[in-house]
């Protein structure tokens, strides 16, 4: 349920209005939603980041003429969202702003200070943007307790969304080409089979390992009319799709089948093959997360804790056994710590940030994330392809969403039977 923290990334270039800079005719009460009133000025700021995410243009000192009742609706299921996190006694740190507003700026490209000036630009203060921002934490923590984790998605699903929507996950492929040709029309027979068996010897050579130079380093026997030409990199949206076939069965650095086209002889040599790649740096990590609020102790505490496992850790002591001991992530607690290989863009931006420089075998500090606090082990690294992964990765999400959109739908659908929601004032 991503789009549930959208919108504090587009406040970012918005002329949101603040509450405060509007008139106090637009605090009148427009709806009533259990215990609390939105008002106009709520709706107001509410419309202004809508417009953001949807690109529309934004109010700029002027405000809504009249109340888009679906707005409001999405309003009123945003403040139910809120009202539910609060009754099931969820909460958000200050820690866990400070982090959000980091990852915010990081995401932007600014500095935390950069980030308040732009703020201030729009009339945005620091509070008013720190209590929008907890106000998406707490739909996050709620919409993932509540709706996301039940959602299963098995590799039968990704597999057969996959193959059943295969111009969804089309990559853009090219490959370098060189092209021999030789007519047979006006040869006999024996010319003709000739010309074959030299274009077969050509390509015997290059499977073998010979570069084309060597491969057609033999002079033709007995005639001159082979064409050759060195095609560079080609598109394979602008190759036909018979040759495709036969270069994409062929692989990279080698040839095709020789094909007869028209009384005409073709051979295609590959010399390489790009697009089909995305070529990441992997690491291996173990990692010990100290979560104040899974062991009931402040988030100083939970920092001071986490510099003495380290302590302990760089005197000797086992990595593994501290993990099992004092790790608040119970799933890589049980295997001492060891997460497997992840990817760059796996980690939260704080937690990759700050293992970016380590090497093999080297301890991370302290680091805060909304999760808690990590240390971080870098066990080996190596270099992987990992398009596949990506294709059911972006599969699993499609699904995911699907399936969570859903089940999000059903959910606030009982939230909204079970309150009392009143709109006041508005035709």
């Amino acid at each position: 349920m991503r789009k549930f923290i959208a919108c504090a990334v587009f406040i970012l270039g918005s002329c949101w209005i603040a509450a405060g800079a509007l008139s106090a005719n637009l605090d009148r009460v427009i709806a009533i939603v259990n215990d609390d009133a939105i008002t106009f000025s709520d709706y107001v700021s509410y419309f202004s980041i809508r417009q953001l995410e949807t690109g529309e243009t934004t109010i700029s000192g002027g405000q809504p003429l009249v109340i888009d009742k679906g707005q409001l609706e999405s309003l009123i299921d945003q403040r139910l969202q809120v009202q539910e996190a609060l009754r099931r006694g969820l909460n958000v740190t200050e820690s866990e702003l400070d982090i959000a507003v980091r990852n915010i700026s990081l995401r932007n490209g600014l500095t935390e200070e950069q980030l308040l000036k732009r703020l201030a630009l729009h009339n945005i203060t620091k509070a008013e943007f720190t209590q929008s921002m907890g106000e998406q934490i707490l739909i996050q923590k709620v919409v993932n307790g509540q709706v996301a984790r039940f959602v299963r998605v098995s590799d039968q699903e990704i597999e057969q969304f996959v193959r059943s929507y295969p111009d969804l996950f089309e990559v853009d492929v090219s490959y370098e080409l060189s092209h021999l040709q030789i007519a047979i029309g006006d040869a006999d027979a024996e010319q003709a089979n000739a010309r074959r068996e030299y274009l077969h010897l050509i390509r015997d050579r290059i499977l073998s390992g010979q570069k084309l130079e060597e491969a057609m380093a033999t002079p033709t026997p007995g005639f001159d009319d082979m064409d050759f030409e060195y095609l560079g990199w080609r598109n394979r949206s602008l190759i036909p799709d018979q040759i495709i076939a036969e270069i994409e069965a062929a692989g990279p650095e080698s040839a095709t089948d020789v094909l007869e086209v028209s009384n005409t002889l073709h051979l295609f040599v590959i010399h390489a093959r790009q697009g089909d790649e995305i070529v990441v740096t992997q690491k291996r990590l173990r990692q010990i997360l100290i979560d104040s609020g899974r062991k009931s102790i402040t988030e100083p505490e939970a920092l001071d804790l986490a510099w003495e496992i380290r302590m302990k850790i760089q005197s000797g002591e086992d990595f593994s056994s501290l993990a099992r001991k004092f790790s608040d992530d119970l799933v890589s607690a049980a295997e001492g710590g060891d997460i497997g290989w992840v990817n760059p863009d796996d980690l939260d931006p704080e937690l990759a940030q700050s293992i970016s420089d380590l090497g093999v075998n080297e301890l991370s500090e302290p680091v805060s994330t909304l999760y808690g606090y990590f240390l971080v082990e870098v066990l080996e690294t190596r270099i992987r392809n990992i398009l596949q992964d990506v294709i059911r990765g972006r599969a699993r999400d499609m699904i995911f969403d699907r399936k969570a959109n859903s089940q999000f739908n059903s959910w606030i659908a009982r939230i909204r039977s079970e309150s009392y929601i009143e709109i006041v004032g508005v035709n």
